[in-house]
């Protein structure tokens, strides 16, 4: 499972928790189930965190998308048209780094929903990629705000 979010060890049956699905693994036999949250049993908060997560990570995905579009249509047009897609793509980065930003953390604090009484974190890939995915946008967005002062 490549988006996992949390995995956990008992013994010799591992659960893996991403946001669209959740592995059972026992004895080498991988069982997925997809994650329904029906919102009159969310009694600890878990799919509400699980369902404001997708929702933030799909939308940063979605504008990253749109913002690269931007980009590459102000390498092509004139300097008037230009400054106009250059302020977009500014303000896209921008809300891409915070929805970004309150996805993974969301998604990250669904482990509090899952194992309230346990101290130890244990991230999955998904979680990591996300973080690096942020990391990566803040310094997109720095660049950004950068380059904006420099074109005047």
């Amino acid at each position: 499972m490549s988006d996992v979010l949390n995995e956990t060890t008992s013994g010799s049956t591992t659960t893996a928790y991403g946001l669209w699905k959740t592995c059972y693994s026992y004895s080498g036999v991988t069982t997925c189930n997809n994650i329904n949250c029906p919102a009159a049993t969310d009694d600890n908060g878990f799919c509400s965190r699980i369902m404001v997560s997708r929702a933030f990570m799909t939308l940063a995905c979605i504008l990253s998308g749109i913002t690269a579009i931007c980009l590459f249509i102000c390498a092509f047009i004139d300097e008037k048209k230009s400054r106009i897609f250059s302020l977009i793509t500014t303000a896209l980065t921008s809300v891409c780094l915070i929805m970004g930003i309150i996805g993974v953390a969301v998604g990250g604090s669904i482990q509090q929903t899952l194992y309230p009484n346990s101290s130890q974190l244990n991230f999955g890939t998904g979680f990591i990629i996300g973080a690096v995915a942020v990391g990566i946008n803040f310094i997109g967005t720095i660049e950004r705000w950068t380059m904006k002062k420099s074109e005047k």
